[in-house]
C-alpha cells in the first residue's frame, strides 16, 4: 500500500470513528505531527475524503471534517431506507440456508453483547457497535446486488459517524446528568436493544416481508429520537453539529 493510500485509510477511519470530530479543521502540518505522514501523502488523502464527503473545504479557509447535523442524518436516513429497503426485499427471496446461517449468528453474537454506554467509548461498546453494524450488514448480505450493497456500505459509514459522536459527543454525559437523564437513557435502551433487532430478524427468517420492511422502517427512524433528545432545539431549525 502506498502512503497516499495508507494515509487515505488512516484518516479515513479516525474520521469516522470521531477521533477526529466534525467541523476540526485539518491543517496539515498538525496532521503530519499527529499521524506521521509526509504532506505530500496528505494533500491527496484529503481531495479524496473529500469526493466521499468526509471532508469539506473552502476557499481560504482549508479542508475541515465534515459537520453532523440533524437535517444530516434525515438525509442519511432516506437514502438508507431506500436502498436497504430493496437489498432486504431481495435477500428474503434470494437467500438461502447459508444467508440465514449467518443472519441467526450475529444476532447471536450480539444477543451476548451489553448495551454500550453512552457518553463514553469503552472496549465493550467497541465490540457492541463492531456486531451491530455486523447484524444489520448480515440482514442484506443475500440479495446478491454488488451495486446496491456498495451504496449501503457508503450510507453506513456515515451513519456510523453521526452515530458516535451522537453517542459520544461532549453534550451526552451533561445531559445524562440533568433533569432529563432518565429519559434520554430510557431512548438509548429502547434504540439500541434487542428486542427490536430479534423482531427484524425472525421477520426476515419468516419471509415475512410486509413486517420485515415496517420494522426496518422503525429502526431506521430511532436514531431520529435520540436526537431529538439530546438537541431538542433542532426540532425547530437549528441544526446539532460539533
Amino acid at each position: 500500500m502506498t502512503q497516499t493510500n495508507t494515509a487515505y485509510v488512516i484518516l479515513r477511519r479516525a474520521i469516522l470513528d470521531c477521533e477526529l470530530a466534525p467541523d476540526t479543521p485539518l491543517v496539515i502540518s498538525s496532521l503530519k505531527s499527529r499521524f506521521g505522514f509526509g504532506w505530500t501523502p496528505l494533500r491527496e488523502a484529503l481531495p479524496r475524503l473529500e469526493a466521499e464527503r468526509l471532508v469539506v473545504f473552502a476557499a481560504n479557509k482549508g479542508y475541515r471534517v465534515a459537520p453532523v447535523s440533524v437535517s444530516g442524518l434525515k438525509d442519511l436516513q432516506i437514502a438508507r431506507t431506500a436502498i436497504e429497503t430493496e437489498l432486504l426485499l431481495r435477500s428474503i427471496d434470494l437467500g438461502g440456508d447459508d444467508w440465514e446461517a449467518h443472519l441467526v449468528a450475529a444476532h447471536h453474537l450480539l444477543a451476548q453483547t451489553p448495551l454500550p454506554p453512552a457518553g463514553a467509548i469503552t472496549s465493550a461498546s467497541l465490540t457492541w457497535e463492531k456486531r451491530h453494524e455486523g447484524f444489520h450488514a448480515a440482514l442484506l448480505t443475500g440479495a446478491n446486488a454488488p451495486w446496491l450493497e456498495q451504496l449501503a456500505r457508503q450510507t453506513s459509514d456515515q451513519l456510523h459517524r453521526h452515530h458516535r459522536f451522537m453517542l459520544n459527543g461532549p453534550q451526552v454525559n451533561d445531559r445524562l446528568e440533568g433533569a432529563d437523564g432518565s429519559l434520554l437513557r430510557e431512548t438509548f435502551d429502547r434504540t439500541l436493544g434487542l428486542a427490536h433487532h430479534t423482531a427484524l430478524m425472525d421477520a426476515a427468517v419468516d419471509r415475512d416481508k410486509q413486517r420485515a420492511i415496517a420494522l426496518l422502517k422503525e429502526h431506521v427512524g430511532f436514531s431520529l429520537a435520540v436526537y431529538a433528545c439530546l438537541w431538542p432545539e433542532s426540532e425547530t431549525g437549528q441544526e446539532a453539529a460539533a
